[in-house]
């Protein structure tokens, strides 16, 4: 089952279309401060967008809202 999970598009820490190049920018974001809040990989749900990006797993809510868009988990880091 996926998990849809809604973020603030302006909290982004890290976007790209290439998954390899924003799964490496969360590694090294990881390794600045270890001791943060996990990363999450998300892609929107919406058919025509297109990329990833990379978000703080504390930041997501579970519920929508106005200000928020949908996303689908791709990897937690």
């Amino acid at each position: 089952m996926d998990e849809i999970v809604f973020f603030n598009p302006g909290d982004a820490i890290a976007n790209s279309r290439d998954f390899s190049e924003v799964m490496r920018s969360a590694q090294i974001y990881r390794t600045k401060d270890p001791l943060q809040s996990p990363l999450v990989i998300v892609k929107p749900t919406a058919d025509d967008a297109a990329g990833f990006s990379v978000y703080f797993a504390d930041d997501a809510s579970k519920e929508a809202n106005t200000d928020k868009t949908a996303y689908k988990v791709q990897k937690h880091v």
